[in-house]
């Protein structure tokens, strides 16, 4: 893309939010509604940043908070659609997964295993691959999520292993905020079709009841591929694997101090591009992911001084890999885990200044199990049961009014070594109500997972047991200013060092792949964002971040790092009760592993929605990509495609009705 068709492009979305801005001020008299205003949204309690409730500007940490207001508006589907959003934050997609990159770091197909996921508190990432179900595969819908928080940085000091730059918290739905039964379906581009649904019940006694589930199909499109382009392979076309099947249910019953919930989801997915060397275009190539856990909390505050958070759980992962190969049996891959955990959290507050908290958390991973075989030959067939144990505390001291202090460490044991300190330390100082600055420290680390350890291929692919951990070492500088009731203004600087990354390299001594602690990781970054309260019932936001992150030894930039990301919305009420919601996507190109640059990129988003018209009736018009642009994410060392290209223009219609 020339620089002149970039400029058209994000012309035409600037346009396109100026235009959403002018209508929600003309559009004053349409001022009814339980929208939250931005002074409610900034008070909004979220829990990820210290395991306790805060509020954003309190947190000792640089905190986004994505609500279901901004979900319904904005008509997002997917969580990562959602994170796409945030500043700093940028996706990728293979065709086969959807990664998320964050303040330039996103290494090509790592599966997101250095983000963690929490639903309602409970960690969702599996223990194989360590990998966060950002795309189709999380089974919670996006209706029966409350808000998304999303805390940037380091949380090993209170998480452990793998929340190196985020930990992402979906907090779902009360049984008041649904109350009653929601039903939806959509309709699409590419065969989309789905039905989703969210039930809310009080009981009575303390006692609730929610439950909520999903289902997708997306038959896809027949996509080319010139690196294929050849008569033995269809001349490059992938005809009918761009498919997508998913669904997944979500509960949780409340009763006075104790709540259970409980997930499961499972999608699978064909596999377009010829990843891995496999056969072109054969229909068997396919991926399966399932996930699930239960898991019973016990909140209880015995004084207004303690507070006591007991938990336990059981998880579920379930993997199944179908790699065709030419004139040979398909080559396959399974892998099925359980584990089971419990925690327990004491909070004391011996003085109005002061709030420490202590916990220990026991992990047992009881199967671990991979298996890869082709035909009658078996590769591996091999067990990894490991045993964690954690002790963490989370230690606030406010020896004035308007400054309090944090300091914060977990350490984690593991039964096969690897065992890590990771220290926090923030001031968070507030002048005034409208101000704050927060200086934040942090590390992290991420054990490599058990497929990073132990995955091989005799031709291929070799072992190494003796990976160690990398590790981060974070600064930042944030500030938060109010500026009038209707504009919150956020600017952070940050630096942070990676060491002993984990990452795909060859072994020159037998021409292997293999992984290991290849390198470290110099990055540092500035970012900025306004919010604003438009009219009586609009929002929007814009941001801009500037990330630099590169080689230590050789000094360059890293691949699948964009030095530069934009980002614009509004979501304005044009009559009173229908909205309008735009969003631009505006970033820099990527170095891909094959040492080539995608193109940058502008995208374009609208949503046409409704509030209840009658009988409970809701509808929703999306467009993605609305100027159809022909853009293209980095692929993997798997692929001969140095950029897999993406979706074109996209159309949606959800009709949702409320019983």
């Amino acid at each position: 893309m020339t620089a002149s068709e970039l400029g058209r492009r994000v012309g035409a979305g600037l346009s396109t939010l100026a235009a959403l801005a002018a209508l929600a001020w003309h559009g004053g008299a349409w001022a009814s509604g339980d929208d939250r205003s931005l002074e409610a949204l900034l008070n909004t309690p979220i829990s990820a940043a210290a395991k306790y409730e805060q509020t954003t500007r309190e947190a000792p940490a640089s905190v986004t908070v994505i609500t279901s207001a901004d979900i319904e508006r904005y008509g997002w589907r997917t969580i990562d659609e959602a994170l796409q959003t945030v500043r700093g934050m940028y996706v990728s997609n293979d065709r086969n997964y959807v990664h998320l990159g964050a303040r330039g770091f996103g290494r090509p197909t790592d599966y997101n295993n250095r983000v963690l996921l929490l639903i309602n508190g409970h960690t969702n990432n599996d223990n194989f691959y360590n990998s966060a179900a950002l795309g189709p595969t999380l089974g919670v819908p996006l209706d029966a999520i409350e808000r998304i928080e999303v805390v940037r940085g380091p949380g090993a000091a209170l998480y452990g292993t793998g929340a190196v730059f985020a930990v992402i918290d979906v907090i779902t739905k009360d049984a008041s905020d649904v109350d009653g039964l929601r039903v939806s379906a959509e309709g699409g581009s590419f065969g989309r079709k789905g039905l989703s649904g969210v039930y809310g019940q009080e009981l009575g006694q303390g006692a609730s009841l929610t439950v909520s589930g999903r289902w997708s199909d997306v038959a896809g499109q027949d996509l080319y591929y010139p690196e294929y382009d050849d008569a033995e392979t269809n001349g490059g076309v992938a005809e009918g694997l761009d498919w997508d099947r998913s669904g997944g249910a979500y509960g949780s019953l409340r009763i006075g101090d104790f709540r259970a919930q409980g997930m499961f989801s499972s999608r699978k997915t064909g596999i377009p591009t010829g990843a891995f060397e496999i056969a072109f275009n054969d229909p068997d190539t396919s991926t399966l992911d399932e996930e699930g856990f239960l898991e019973l909390r016990y909140a209880t505050e015995p004084s207004a001084k303690t507070g006591v958070v007991a938990r336990g759980y059981l998880d579920y992962y379930h993997y199944v890999g179908v790699y065709p190969i030419e004139e040979e049996p398909h080559y396959m891959e399974a892998n099925t885990s359980k584990w089971g955990g419990a925690e327990l959290q004491l909070r004391w507050d011996p003085r109005e200044y002061a709030r420490h908290v202590i916990g220990v958390e026991a992990q047992r991973h009881f199967t671990v199990d991979y298996h890869i075989w082709q035909g009658d030959a078996q590769y591996l067939d091999r067990d990894f049961p490991f045993t964690l144990l954690s002790v963490y505390t989370h230690n606030t001291y406010q020896p004035l009014d308007e400054l309090s202090l944090t300091l914060g460490v977990r350490t984690d044991m593991y039964s096969q070594g690897s065992d890590r300190a990771s220290p926090r330390a923030a001031v968070v100082y507030t002048p005034s109500a409208s101000s704050a600055i927060k200086l934040l420290y942090g590390e992290a680390f991420r054990v490599p997972s058990r497929f990073e350890l132990f995955y091989e291929d005799a031709e291929a692919f070799k072992p190494n047991p003796l990976l160690k951990p990398e590790s981060i070492r974070t600064a930042e500088a944030v500030l938060e200013q109010r500026i009038g009731p209707d504009l919150l203004g956020v600017v952070s600087v940050y630096r942070y060092e990676m060491i002993d990354l984990i990452d795909e390299t060859v072994d020159p001594n037998d021409e292997l792949s293999v992984y290991d602690n290849v390198s470290e990781v110099d990055a540092g970054g500035v970012e900025a964002e306004l919010r604003a309260q438009i009219g009586a019932r609009g929002r929007g936001y814009v941001s801009y971040a500037y990330q630099r992150a590169e080689d230590a030894d050789s000094r360059q930039r890293i691949t699948n790092s964009p030095a530069h990301l934009a980002r614009a919305g509004a979501a304005v009420p044009v009559l009173p009760k229908v909205f309008v919601a735009a969003e631009l996507i505006v970033e820099s190109g990527r170095l891909t592993v094959q040492d080539t640059e995608t193109d940058p990129l502008a995208l374009l988003n609208l949503n046409l929605s409704t509030t209840d018209l009658f009988g409970g009736a809701r509808a929703a018009l999306l467009v993605r990509n609305v100027l159809d642009e022909a853009y293209a994410y980095p692929g993997g060392l798997e692929h001969l495609q140095a950029a897999i290209l993406q979706n074109g223009r996209e159309v949606a219609v959800t009709i949702e009705h409320r019983f």
